[in-house]
């Protein structure tokens, strides 16, 4: 054991409510939605369909009346928190819990709808563990994202626990209808741009006439605020081998939509990933960053939670790091409890699991660590399906996991679906993956 000096993010980062007034601003999603409502306020609104089995459909229902009139835990319902009311379009009924009546409805919804009049489709199913494939949650995720519709997967858990559910359920809705809940107040430093990229996420063998591994490439692009801005996503998955033509043609294709979305270059790019970057990858992210935005630096961020370091403090009752707490590693990094105790929460998510920081800047070095450390403690509070203030990674980290465990399970022709030009236009500015 190494005692070193610890170093403290002395306040949260305010979150900002109303994209035309400044001063709508709260550390806590929670008060910031009741008092302010969401960042962006232009739909009064947000319509879903719904599938559920025969025994269940009126809970479902119960739970979006819930919704729309409030609580006492939800005072003022969808039109306090987010200036909009649900209204459902479609219901559809099973008569068991079997994957297949689920997907026989799935099709039908998909056949008998128009996606454009869909914000989400709202799945009533049995809980099951995200390791498994062969389950309604990413079964139906499979039939519906391809055709441009969003799901949002409730369980039983949602009723048992609705004081936790209800405001966590409706800023999922709202988001995955492409609108914006929250963002932060103030700019981060130098930073023009995050990306959340990955590369290297296998493609399921399943319904797949090769046996070569197969992989794909996407990519979440943020801006200053942390406010997530689009997806983009490689269409053709590939052989680990070409993974440096993916990842060009991503940057390429990231950097063309956010120059054309934000009307300026960005000029000072952060890439954020759970694995250490390799000397080729960072090579041809340089090289393409060169070739498409000009005189630029890039901070290659290394987000590691799998490692075996501990950080301890004396000072705290339980010797645990509270969230904000950091120490530095010298050329080793930066080690970050975000999840330990904090003056915004009477709770906290067990014994914090730090987060081990590194980071390669290319062509020179333009952010302190500090920034480094601030960006990503930032971005934990920009996760848009969970309303509580203690997401343990960054945002850019958690969006890239969720795609992941989903790209794991479907085949070549769904990922298609799903990246291609098609379908893009619809979904890549929403986050259909929270």
């Amino acid at each position: 054991m190494i005692e070193l000096e610890g170093n403290r993010i002395e306040e949260e980062p305010d979150l900002l409510f109303d994209e035309a007034d400044t001063s709508a601003v709260s550390k806590i999603p929670y008060w910031g939605l009741r008092n302010y409502g969401p960042y962006s306020k232009e739909i009064d609104t947000l319509r879903i369909g719904i599938i559920s089995p025969e025994g269940k459909v009126n809970e479902v229902e119960s739970l979006i009346r819930d919704l729309n009139e409030g609580t006492y835990i939800f005072p003022g319902g969808m039109q306090q928190f987010f200036r909009c009311k649900i209204n459902v379009e479609k219901t559809s009924t099973i008569k068991t819990e079997d994957i297949k009546e689920y997907e026989n409805a799935a099709w039908d919804f998909v056949k008998s709808s128009d996606p454009k009049k869909i914000d989400s489709v709202l799945v009533y199913a049995r809980k099951t563990s995200r390791y498994f494939a062969d389950t309604p949650y990413y079964r139906l995720k499979a039939i519906f994202t391809p055709h441009g519709y969003p799901t949002q997967i409730i369980t039983q858990s949602t009723f048992d626990n609705l004081n936790y559910s209800y405001l966590n359920l409706a800023s999922a809705l709202f988001a995955k209808a492409g609108h914006i809940p929250w963002v932060l107040q103030s700019e981060m430093k130098n930073v023009d741009m995050i990306l959340g990229i990955s590369v290297s996420n296998v493609i399921s063998y399943k319904n797949r006439a090769s046996g070569a591994r197969r992989f794909v490439g996407y990519v979440n692009v943020f801006d200053t605020h942390g406010k997530w801005m689009f997806f983009e996503g490689t269409a053709k998955s590939y052989g680990k081998e070409e993974r440096l033509v993916q990842l060009k043609a991503l940057l390429e294709s990231a950097v063309r939509k956010f120059k054309a979305m934000n009307k300026t270059e960005p000029k000072k790019v952060s890439i954020h990933h759970w694995k250490r970057f390799s000397h080729d990858e960072i090579d041809t992210a340089e090289k393409t960053l060169s070739d498409n935005v000009g005189e630029h630096s890039t901070a290659f961020i290394t987000i590691d939670d799998s490692h075996s370091y501990r950080m301890y403090d004396t000072e705290s009752e339980d010797g645990s790091s509270p969230r904000g707490h950091y120490t530095y590693l010298g050329d080793l990094g930066i080690l970050l409890s975000t999840t330990g105790a904090t003056e915004i929460s009477a709770h906290r998510m067990g014994t914090p699991k730090i987060l081990h920081l590194s980071c390669v800047q290319k062509p020179c070095a333009f952010l302190e660590p500090e920034d480094i450390v601030t960006q990503v403690f930032s971005l934990t509070k920009l996760n848009w399906a969970s309303a509580t203030p203690l997401i343990r990674e960054p945002v850019s980290i958690v969006f890239s996991r969720k795609i992941a465990y989903l790209t794991a399970t479907i085949t070549d022709p769904i990922w298609t679906g799903i990246a291609g030009s098609d379908v893009s236009t619809t979904l890549n500015n929403k986050t259909w993956f929270i």
